[in-house]
């Protein structure tokens, strides 16, 4: 077992940067998931708790960049946003990609060790401005889903053919790609979760059709 600061300690780091920690249905899917699924069934599969070896997840900011995938500070739009149930499950942290890896259904971290709260607060000041860093966490709690615009999602897409094409000139296989989805379609496969997402510099939660602000001590008291 690990040295980590106490989860107090750990939520204090989160709380001076109203940060979260966000799993991502990754955009396009990689190392960063645990499944094979797309959109939402990814995400549903977390929140059934079948990942608890360790979910590949990075810390959001209020102003975080989510629309340009080439310098995002995520991997993704679309996430579920972790709690932990000890110090423990923070099994590791870097303000880049760690390099963590799935191997035979466990998620492996190549860099574990002790960790005091100054590297943990690291990991986020230390973020480059255009790339996004990685904690692995495991033993985790859902608090809600995250959801930050353009709303893009890694989806079957559908080909488009010219009348005049012969059938044996179309590929009977499905392509994988970028897909923009509304607010509406995410609360329809959410909905008995909270949507949170930052505005204006602020955490604010879906209610009744808007968006209000909250304390960022109710997600991680």
């Amino acid at each position: 077992m690990f040295t980590r600061p106490h989860l107090a300690e750990i939520h204090n780091v989160l709380a001076k940067y109203n940060a979260l920690i966000v799993h991502f249905s990754g955009t396009p899917k990689g190392a960063g998931s645990n499944f094979e699924h797309l959109f939402p069934l990814d995400l549903i599969e977390v929140i059934k708790g079948n990942a608890h070896t360790g979910l590949s997840c990075s810390t959001v900011l209020p102003g975080d960049n989510f629309a340009n995938l080439d310098s995002a500070n995520a991997t993704g739009c679309i996430g579920v946003i972790l709690g932990m149930k000890t110090n423990q499950s923070i099994r590791d942290a870097h303000y880049t990609d760690s390099g963590s890896g799935m191997e035979n259904g466990i998620r492996i971290v190549p860099n574990a060790r002790d960790m005091t709260v100054s590297e943990i607060e690291n990991t986020i000041s230390n973020r480059a401005p255009d790339e996004y860093n990685e904690w692995v966490i495991a033993d985790y709690k859902v608090i809600g889903v995250f959801a930050a615009q353009p709303y893009y999602v890694w989806s079957i897409l559908p080909i488009t053919y010219p009348d005049d094409m012969p059938d044996y000139l179309r590929s009977p296989d499905p392509v994988s790609g970028i897909a923009r989805i509304s607010l509406e379609e995410i609360e329809a496969a959410f909905s008995e979760l909270p949507i949170f997402t930052f505005s204006n510099g602020k955490l604010v939660v879906r209610k009744d059709l808007v968006w209000e602000p909250v304390e960022h001590s109710s997600l991680y008291d």
